[in-house]
């Protein structure tokens, strides 16, 4: 992973707050910060190095170039295999570098769902193909989402003010156009329900042309442009809304993350969101670049607090029943032991 990423970041152990300086920091494995920078051949080489701590069996990759350095290390080293991830929604597309790896390495291809694999070209040498469907574990997350706020409890720090709402947005740089959608119905919306907020959260969403976008239409008081953070689920708890604008991996774990929490979300009809959003029943799906069907949608789910309720608890137990984590973990589990064993005996 790369090193001081999020990712890293977040899987990294950590010292609980009370334990004192000297205190071992347990680790369930080992993590070792790995950049993917430079010549490819050049970081093959130094992933060849690692290996020689460790009988390396299969490395998971996403992209034509992570294939290539990790499939260029493998055959550097005669030994492990490689597996390839297509992102949620996204078509298995081998480039120039992608053929080259699959050539240089036995590959297994693994897919977010059935479908994603029926839609993909397989190149004929592979070792296999499967499925992981994304999933989470319901149980971690806390129930509270879409919970109605208390009858004792203050609707504001400030006395006669209305307790603010916030829609929380997850963003990821494709998602520009679906993010524009969002604030414009920000702004449609304002008028009426001054209480809202939008926070934009995700890799890329403190981009300085969101900025001036709100800003043309006169919201950006409103809006909060937090950019990616470790802390997203955190961020999520407390939404009143979730709308998800960001596609492939980033947007159907945003979209599960707000369903596990309980928060009725929004998203387009025309992307992944389809596979998870039962419409009108867990949240709401929109037409693509539909700002007036959009802001309908969401201000009729502003105003009935017991649908939206509903929509959460709905949105909880439909995650629970089709998309534990487990079914990603047995995914992830297979590909890995078909490439150590038929990429071994192949190879």
């Amino acid at each position: 992973m790369t090193p001081d990423s999020n990712v890293h970041l977040a899987v990294s152990p950590r010292r609980a707050p009370n334990q004192p300086r000297n205190t071992p920091i347990p680790e369930p494995f080992e993590i070792i910060p790995f950049s993917t920078e430079d010549w490819a051949f050049t970081a093959a080489r130094r992933l060849r190095n690692i290996f020689r701590r460790w009988d390396a069996d299969a490395i998971f990759v996403t992209t034509d170039r992570e294939h290539l350095i990790a499939a260029t290390a493998c055959w550097l080293s005669r030994s492990g295999s490689v597996v390839r991830w297509t992102p949620s929604g996204k078509r298995l597309d081998l480039g120039f570098a992608g053929t080259l790896a699959a050539w240089l390495t036995k590959t297994a291809y693994l897919f977010a769902s059935e479908t994603d694999r029926r839609a993909s070209n397989i190149p004929k040498n592979a070792i296999e193909s499967g499925s992981a469907e994304l999933g989470v574990d319901v149980a971690s997350y806390p129930s509270n989402g879409a919970k109605s706020p208390s009858p004792e409890e203050p609707a504001s720090d400030k006395p006669g003010e209305a307790q603010l709402k916030f829609i929380v947005c997850v963003y990821d740089p494709t998602s520009r156009g679906r993010a524009a959608t969002a604030i414009r119905t920000m702004s449609m919306l304002a008028p009426r329900h001054p209480n809202l907020r939008l926070m934009i959260v995700g890799p890329g969403s403190d981009d300085e042309d969101l900025r001036m976008q709100a800003a043309a239409l006169r919201v950006l008081h409103l809006v909060s442009f937090l950019g990616e953070r470790d802390d997203q689920v955190n961020l999520m708890r407390d939404a009143h809304l979730g709308w998800v604008v960001a596609e492939a991996d980033t947007g159907a774990f945003g979209i599960l993350d707000l369903m596990a929490l309980g928060i009725p979300t929004v998203a387009s009809e025309g992307g992944i969101a389809q596979r998870y959003i039962a419409h009108g029943i867990s949240g709401a799906l929109y037409p693509p670049d539909d700002s007036a069907s959009t802001a309908a949608a969401v201000a009729g789910m502003l105003q009935s607090e017991e649908s939206r309720v509903a929509m959460g608890k709905a949105a909880r137990t439909r995650v629970a029943r089709e998309f534990p984590e487990s079914t990603t973990i047995e995914g992830f589990d297979r590909a890995a032991n078909s490439a150590r064993t038929r990429g071994r005996r192949q190879g």
